[in-house]
């Protein structure tokens, strides 16, 4: 399963739900990776802190040893594709989430998010909240 960047965050933010999700998917030995485009939307908040220190030690703590998947040639298509599906339809979404939808899809993961809303008429992609 892979987190959205609103999961990270709520875990960093101690998120109840958030929280309860994650201990839930232990439990069940599912792990939860993340994406390239997560860190790159954490370091963005990150670098907008006014408290950066603080920040950047809640990201490594929540990041820790967890596995990123890359937004390489597959995922790029398949983002172009739900970018492209969305504008076609007169739908919006924002870059990012194509990404991180098109990263999920090429690595057949479903995507853990409280913004189902985004992820939403994406084909081929499996969205589990909290």
């Amino acid at each position: 399963m892979i987190a959205d960047t609103t999961f990270l965050i709520d875990i960093m933010r101690g998120d109840r739900s958030a929280i309860e999700k994650g201990e839930e998917l232990e439990r069940d030995g599912v792990q939860v990776n993340i994406t390239t485009v997560s860190v790159f939307e954490l370091y963005v908040g990150l670098n907008s802190s006014i408290r950066p220190i603080e920040e950047k030690n809640k990201i490594d703590k929540v990041l820790g040893n967890i596995v990123v998947h890359h937004f390489d040639f597959d995922a790029a298509r398949e983002a172009g594709e739900i970018f492209a599906d969305k504008k076609r339809r007169e739908l919006t979404i924002d870059p990012e989430d194509a990404m991180i939808a098109g990263i999920c899809i090429s690595n057949e993961e479903p995507i853990l998010t409280r913004n189902v809303n985004h992820f939403s008429n994406i084909g081929r992609l499996t969205v589990e909240s909290y």
